[in-house]
C-alpha cells in the first residue's frame, strides 16, 4: 500500500543557479546503495540487436537509415539520481523501509505533469538505510515513488508521490514521511529484524520493542507461542541474540555478561 508523504527538490549537478545539493536531512556524501531494477512487461524484451541509434533491428543485423526515415530514438542513460528519503514530519530517520520507483512514458519531465494513463516501463526496488535513505541511478523522466511502510510504523497519508528528472546529472529528492513520534533508528523493530536476518513469519508479524538503551533491548512478536527475546547490540557489530525466552540465565552471569540492572527482572535470582 503507497500511503505516505513527499517533498521532491531538484539540483542539477554542475548548474550555475547555486542550488542547495539537498535537504539537510541529506547523508553528505551518501553513497548509492545496492538496489534492483527491472522493465516493466509493457517494454520490449526482444533480443534483436541495437541499432545505430539505439533502435532494433528486428530479424537481422541493422541497416543503413534511408534519407528521410525517421530514426528512432535510443534509450536515455542513466546518469541521474534520485534519492528517496524514509523520515519522520520532524526529520526522524525511518531506517530500512522497502521502496520504489517507477519510470513512466511517454511523457515531458519538463512539463512537471505526469498524464493519467501513461504506461509503467521501468521499476527499481530498494531499502533504505539506517539512515532512512537509498539512491538510484536513472535517466531523465517522470516517476512515481512508495514503499511498503513497516508493520508498526504510522505513514502519512499524502496521496500519489510523484517527481520529475529534467536534465542528466540532475539529483533529485523524494521524501516519505510518517508521523511523530518515532522510535530512535536504532531501536526501531525493522532495525533489529535487518540486524538479526530473520525472515517470514518474523517479518511478516508486528514487532514490540521494549527496554531498548541503544546497546540492550526485549523485543516480542505478536504471534502464538513465546517469542520474546533479549537481544544485544555492540560498538562494531549490529543486533544479536542474547537469549530467548524461557531461559535459564542467572543473572549473576548476565550482570557480568554486561546486561544493565533494567533487565534483572527478566532473570533467574540464581
Amino acid at each position: 500500500m503507497l500511503m505516505s508523504g513527499v517533498v521532491v527538490i531538484a539540483t542539477a549537478c554542475g548548474s550555475d543557479d547555486g542550488g542547495s545539493s539537498g535537504p539537510e536531512t541529506a547523508t553528505a556524501g551518501s553513497a548509492i546503495t545496492s538496489v534492483s531494477t527491472r522493465p516493466v512487461t509493457t517494454e520490449p524484451t526482444s533480443d534483436a540487436p541495437v541499432g545505430k541509434n539505439g533502435g532494433t533491428t528486428p530479424g537481422g543485423a541493422p541497416g543503413p537509415v534511408a534519407p528521410g526515415q525517421p530514426q528512432e530514438p535510443g534509450p536515455l542513460p542513466d546518469k541521474s539520481t534520485v534519492l528517496i528519503q524514509t523520515l519522520t514530519v520532524q526529520g526522524v530517520a525511518i531506517p530500512y523501509v522497502p521502496v520504489n520507483l517507477r519510470l513512466y512514458q511517454p511523457c515531458d519531465p519538463a512539463s512537471r505533469d505526469l498524464p493519467e494513463g501513461t504506461p509503467e516501463v521501468r521499476r527499481w526496488d530498494g531499502l533504505t538505510d539506517a539512515n532512512g535513505q537509498t539512491g538510484f541511478l536513472v535517466p531523465v523522466g517522470c516517476y512515481r515513488f512508495g514503499m511498503e511502510a513497516p508493520l508498526g510504523t504510522n505513514p502519512v497519508p499524502e496521496g500519489l508521490h510523484t517527481l520529475f528528472v529534467e536534465q542528466e546529472g540532475q539529483i533529485v529528492y523524494g521524501r516519505l514521511r510518517f508521523q511523530d513520534p518515532a522510535p530512535d533508528p536504532v531501536c526501531a523493530s525493522q532495525t533489529i529484524l535487518h540486524d538479526l536476518g530473520e525472515g517470514p513469519p518474523y517479518t511478516t508479524t508486528l514487532a514490540t520493542v521494549s527496554e531498548c538503551d541503544g546497546f540492550w533491548a526485549v523485543i516480542v512478536w505478536d504471534m502464538p507461542g513465546d517469542s520474546q527475546r533479549i537481544v544485544h547490540r555492540g560498538y562494531d557489530f549490529g543486533w544479536r541474540n542474547y537469549v530467548y525466552f524461557p531461559h535459564d540465565v542467572c543473572w549473576s552471569q548476565a550482570k557480568a555478561d554486561g546486561v544493565p540492572a533494567n533487565l534483572e527482572k527478566y532473570f533467574l535470582k540464581c
